[in-house]
């Protein structure tokens, strides 16, 4: 099952599924997680794109709450590889479908305004060309810094791959928050739920999860506030219910 020094299986949470992982590349965070669990899916939900997927953590999340068909799209070769042979794993490749391509070059897969929901966990950090920026591992500062893609691009994207009132989910730092939104608001999609993540209630947060609909109406809805932690540091009780 594993094919190098760099690999492990682990089980995904408690999710009665597993992934391959490697140690030089992205390994899945609980960012991907909360993203999967905020993303709105309904009974007329048919297809669903993973935008920079890696190794198919959120596709695996996601086919725990729909039977829909998941599509994901990632750049990296190794990460897609990854993704795929995790879909096999889960005995999912009849749901899951896995691109290795830049998602720019998304009109060679699929029909413009075609999906129901597209979904990301992107690069957080801006790139302004600064060699120091950058991990030592160029697959880790592709996953971690906009190189290859930047928030504009990427929410660009997004509004043309979605229906007429499709659902855009993604999760990104709080710093970005303006960014974000203007940007939204520019390809279309309008801002209608916002959900601030925080380590400890008296953390500052740093994490937001944003779901926006395509030509959808102005009604922008700020939920309570995700507490990832306990006073005694273990995982709260909302965070362990997202692990089964």
């Amino acid at each position: 099952m594993c094919e190098n020094k760099f690999e492990t299986v682990i089980d995904l949470l408690q999710k009665n599924m597993k992934i391959i992982q490697r140690a030089d590349h992205f390994s899945f965070s609980i960012d991907s997680l909360l993203v999967s669990e905020f993303a709105t899916i309904t009974r007329t939900t048919k297809n669903i794109v993973d935008l920079g997927t890696g190794n198919g953590v959120i596709p695996l999340f996601l086919s725990k709450k729909t039977k829909a068909h998941i599509t994901g799209i990632e750049i990296q070769k190794i990460s897609s590889e990854l993704a795929k042979r995790n879909i096999e794993l889960n005995n999912l490749a009849d749901q899951i479908s896995i691109i290795n391509d830049d998602m720019k070059n998304w009109r060679n897969y699929f029909k413009k305004g075609s999906v129901d929901l597209v979904v990301t966990n992107p690069p957080f950090f801006k790139f302004f060309g600064e060699e120091k920026q950058l991990n030592d591992l160029d697959q880790l500062s592709l996953a971690r810094h906009e190189i290859s893609i930047n928030l504009d691009s990427l929410i660009e994207t997004a509004s043309n791959l979605l229906k007429d009132k499709g659902y855009f989910t993604m999760v990104h730092r709080v710093d970005r928050l303006i960014d974000i939104i203007e940007t939204m608001k520019k390809y279309s999609i309008e801002p209608k739920k916002i959900q601030f993540c925080y380590t400890k209630i008296e953390k500052e947060g740093k994490i937001l999860l944003i779901e926006g609909v395509k030509n959808g109406n102005p009604n922008l809805r700020v939920l309570p506030p995700l507490i990832a932690h306990d006073d005694n540091g273990e995982y709260s009780k909302v965070i362990l219910e997202m692990f089964k």
